[in-house]
């Protein structure tokens, strides 16, 4: 459940890289292969790379029930699990390395209310810690992470995530973070037994910040979350135009091609001296 966050809602623009071009990978598909290894590569960042145990749920309902074998989601969920790339020549070995690296993974079919057909629903598990994590592929790689021990999230692998849990004092730390933390976005998500604050940003926390918020409050861990996309978002970014209407908007007065080009010349070697229009 969340229970505050900044006044400035995240707002997500498309990126070609991100969202229109495919990953550079290796197949047979996005959907499956690489954005499993994404999902496996964030939850491995979630238990700082110490996994010893997983839980793997597929709804009986979904996609992944039946091809999550053949279409290569379990090899680069693995792989992820790992620490690889989706370009890792090793990718089809990541099972037998899984194994070699003490690395138990268990997957079940069952029956739950998977609000995507391609649901990756985890327990995750180390001799110090446990947590939960359901992610979903959207489609060409992409991802989502929806779910983090019982709160709802909204991860897609654009952003340096630093996850702050703590013991109590919940509120108090989201205040101190407000007031000293730069941020694309800062949100605290509390469940029963769980409180933790998340930061989205371009890079992580200053190690400054992360020592006066161990020396000040009740912090249980700090986890990082590396980006998983080529392409970082930011909630400064300023689009020129979204739609083909904007687009003929924002060229009126401007007279350029679809190369950015002024339309009376050719830029060979030269300048336009078209007067700009007033």
């Amino acid at each position: 459940m969340e229970s505050n966050r900044k006044d400035n809602p995240r707002t997500h623009y498309p990126s070609i890289f991100n969202d229109v071009i495919g990953p550079v990978m290796r197949g047979p598909s996005s959907s499956h292969c690489a954005a499993a290894l994404r999902i496996g590569r964030i939850a491995r960042d979630l238990m700082d790379a110490k996994l010893e145990d997983v839980l793997v749920e597929f709804d009986r309902h979904g996609s992944l029930a039946t091809t999550h074998t053949s279409q290569g989601s379990d090899m680069g969920l693995f792989a992820g699990f790992l620490g690889w790339d989706p370009t890792d020549e090793r990718l089809v070995e990541s099972s037998q390395e899984l194994q070699a690296a003490g690395i138990q993974v268990q997957i079940k079919i069952t029956d739950y209310p998977a609000v995507h057909p391609n649901t990756y629903k985890m327990t995750l598990s180390s001799g110090i810690e446990k947590h939960t994590m359901t992610a979903i592929s959207t489609g060409g790689g992409a991802i989502e992470v929806i779910q983090i021990d019982g709160c709802e999230v909204s991860m897609s692998g654009d952003f340096y995530e630093t996850l702050v849990y703590v013991e109590s004092d919940a509120e108090r730390v989201l205040n101190f973070l407000l007031d000293n933390v730069v941020a694309g976005d800062i949100q605290l998500f509390e469940d029963s037994d769980t409180q933790f604050i998340e930061i989205k940003d371009g890079h992580f926390l200053e190690q400054e910040t992360t020592a006066e918020l161990c020396s000040k409050y009740q912090v249980k861990s700090i986890k990082t979350i590396s980006p998983v996309l080529p392409i970082l978002s930011s909630q400064t970014n300023e689009i020129p135009f979204l739609t083909s209407n904007e687009l003929l908007q924002y060229n009126q007065g401007k007279d350029l091609d679809a190369e950015g080009r002024c339309a009376c010349c050719t830029f060979q070697g030269g300048r336009c001296e078209k007067p700009a229009a007033n």
